[in-house]
């Protein structure tokens, strides 16, 4: 559930950013929205652990060559 509302929010943020967000920000602002863009892609990736998380048994076993 958790990665589900991660994802939405990311979702949301992002197509907030590049549709509804004033595209007249311009210096340091800009670089605020660059970074916001980045943290989206951080929270997407948080999303996919949390709806997949990987376990000891999905793991290949070393000891098994």
């Amino acid at each position: 559930m958790a990665g589900v509302v991660t994802l939405v929010v990311a979702l949301a943020t992002v197509v907030w950013l590049a549709f509804g967000a004033p595209s007249d920000w311009e210096g340091g602002i800009r670089w605020l929205r660059h970074g916001l863009v980045l943290g989206c892609l951080g929270l997407f990736t948080l999303s996919a652990r949390l709806i997949f998380p990987a376990t000891r048994e999905d793991a290949p076993d070393p000891m098994s060559d």
